[in-house]
């Protein structure tokens, strides 16, 4: 593989040239990471939820979606899908704008660290614990607790660059990061929990 072929397949190139479209679909942008396996994939789902302010129920479809990818890896699928609602959502022109002055620099930051690092255990093991930590972080996106959605979005991306890369210390990194996000979810949602019935109780 020469090194303009190897450069076309980093993520931060496959979004640049989707965003140059004028309509960008979810699901032009999944077709295009797809091709390169689940982990381009999971990468590109956690994009939406690493910005702290989201609109209303946003971050519990991307949970969502990261429970639907994570399923199809559990059960072996070799091609990930995604429902036909959720790929024919457009991204709007301000969701555009903050990829491209955001996203892509950060994802070219990150594509410079990561590189192929033995982990000594086989991809179809490997894969199968990451897709666990993936579906476990995303029902953490369903808690209510505010601005919490950036961690497990993190999480995922780091676990999406390490499968990309079977970069051994990334993956390491990601699931030990996400046994502590779950963790803190679970945490954080009881002690909110517990906050309301006090309130309510006070009222």
């Amino acid at each position: 593989m020469d090194k303009s072929q190897a450069e076309r397949e980093l993520l931060s190139v496959i979004i640049a040239e989707s965003l140059r479209d004028e309509i960008v679909t979810v699901g032009a942008l999944a077709d295009r990471a797809a091709r390169h396996g689940f982990g381009l994939l999971m990468i590109v789902l956690s994009l939406p939820a690493m910005f702290p302010v989201l609109p209303p129920g946003l971050p519990a479809l991307v949970g969502l979606l990261f429970v639907i990818v994570a399923t199809q890896m559990l059960i072996g699928l070799e091609r990930p899908w995604l429902p036909g609602g959720v790929r024919r959502y457009t991204l709007s022109a301000r969701a555009k704008q903050i990829l491209q002055q955001r996203g892509i620099p950060f994802l070219r930051r990150v594509e410079k660290f990561a590189r192929p690092r033995q982990l000594w255990i086989p991809d179809a093991i490997s894969t199968r614990v990451v897709a666990v930590a993936l579906f476990l972080l995303g029902v953490v996106l369903f808690s209510p607790l505010p601005f919490f959605h950036t961690i497990p979005a993190l999480t995922v991306m780091i676990l999406g660059f390490g499968l990309v890369n079977r970069d051994g210390f990334l993956l390491v990194g990601g699931l030990a990061l996400s046994a502590g996000v779950v963790a803190g979810g679970v945490i954080g949602a009881e002690k909110l929990i517990a906050l309301l019935k006090w309130l309510f109780r006070r009222l």
